[in-house]
């Protein structure tokens, strides 16, 4: 019997010493309790494993909630951005329900990008392209489309000069309370029913001077 063996089992040395068949019974005995150790560890590592996979789950979640609130963030200076470079169209850049895929604005006629354009005209080319970037149209890979927001909807409203911008898209995190305004978002869709806890929004309102 080794020494190991002896140490962890006084009871099992002294049997072998003796050389009766309880000594055979015993040193079964020691091999079942370190069969036991061993299970014991395993699940004490695979509790622990499982801990961590279960945290690197939840920060890979709130490192995409806080991209998404970024690029919501980014898109709302976006418009503002165009609606102060094309002043007195403040109006003729009112919408809801922007970023439905089923319904998306109609795509200009002209190119303001290339070609000169009207205050009006690059008011509705702003508009189409701002809904394009909410889509993540202009970001694709091998997959598709990777950039915007998740399942986007905007509004732009206000009144005169005071400007509201409201962006909503659907987030992996549940949020308390859930967002009030839908923005478009039809009450009988089933993301709508089924994620609107889980519906982000995020609501600018400013002052547009000038325009």
């Amino acid at each position: 019997m080794s020494c190991r063996l002896m140490d962890r089992c006084p009871g099992a040395a002294a049997a072998g010493e003796a050389g009766s068949s309880s000594g055979i019974v015993a040193r079964r005995l020691c091999r079942g309790a370190g069969m036991m150790e061993f299970l014991v560890a395993l699940l004490i590592f695979s509790v622990g494993m499982m801990a961590l996979l279960s945290a690197q789950l939840v920060g890979k979640k709130a490192l995409f909630e806080a991209s998404q609130r970024s690029t919501a963030t980014a898109l709302v200076r976006d418009i503002l951005e165009r609606m102060r470079a094309n002043p007195g169209q403040v109006l003729a850049y009112q919408a809801s329900g922007i970023g439905d895929v089923a319904n998306r604005l109609p795509r200009p006629e002209i190119d303001c990008g290339i070609t000169a354009c009207s205050a009006q005209q690059l008011a509705a080319f702003d508009l189409w392209q701002w809904e394009s970037l909410l889509l993540g149209h202009a970001e694709r890979d091998s997959t598709g489309y990777v950039g915007g927001l998740l399942t986007p909807r905007a509004c732009i409203g206000g009144s005169g000069r005071d400007v509201e911008v409201t962006i909503s898209w659907r987030g992996l995190l549940a949020v308390s309370p859930a967002a009030e305004s839908d923005c478009g978002v039809d009450a009988e869709d089933e993301d709508d029913e089924h994620d609107a806890p889980q519906r982000h929004q995020l609501t600018v309102s400013t002052f547009l001077a000038g325009a």
